[in-house]
């Protein structure tokens, strides 16, 4: 296999193609984060309710305060490790390599945790049911943590390939390499406001 290949060719400077990919990126962080923090809010909102006792109803178990913050922690490894590779060119397969590996490791925590919930009950039937709005509410949370992660994963992945198997314009690399960095800052972000909402209980 070739490792000479090309991607097509743009009529566009590579500014201007590097300003369009990081709009419509920076785009995509609005979006979600609007959806991220009306969660928060439905958190804080319903915890405060709290009709019928029905957030934490007796005897529901929930998560430490701090298991947010690890589910959270490989967000951050990975935002830290790509802001040092987007600053040490001669450094961005390694960091590229370490930003995918935080964020594997970190999914796999996060799916731990989602496959451990403290809080499901069962009905008379055995069927089994989230207990109480803090339990749904927390699987929400934890399900936008890991499409963080799989998206995050995804992007990494094809950093590290594209930097190790393809010649590209230098400047469309650099405007690429902000792009992915503004993305890594969000979902660290993101990571740490609901990692920081989930603490009150």
């Amino acid at each position: 296999m070739s490792h000479d290949t090309q991607f097509h060719v743009h009529h566009d400077s590579p500014e201007a193609v590097g300003r369009r990919e990081r709009l419509g990126v920076r785009l995509l962080i609005v979006a979600d984060g609007s959806f991220v923090f009306a969660m928060i809010f439905s958190w804080f909102y319903l915890r405060n309710l709290d009709a019928n006792h029905a957030w934490l109803p007796k005897g529901v178990h929930t998560f430490s305060s701090s298991s947010g913050y690890v589910a959270a922690a490989g967000l951050v490894v990975a935002a830290i490790a790509h802001r040092i590779g987007e600053r040490n060119a001669s450094a961005r397969n390694m960091t590229s390599l370490l930003v995918f590996l935080a964020l594997v490791v970190g999914g796999i925590y996060q799916w731990h945790q989602m496959a451990h919930m403290p809080f499901i009950a069962q009905d008379d039937a055995g069927r089994p049911f989230y207990n109480g709005a803090y339990a749904s509410n927390w699987v929400l949370v934890a399900g936008a943590n890991m499409f963080h992660y799989i998206i995050g994963a995804f992007v990494a992945l094809g950093l590290f390939l594209r930097g190790r198997r393809v010649r590209i314009d230098a400047t469309l690399e650099e405007w690429r390499q902000r792009t992915a960095g503004s993305w890594f800052t969000w979902i660290a972000i993101s990571g740490i406001l609901c990692a920081l909402a989930t603490s009150f209980k």
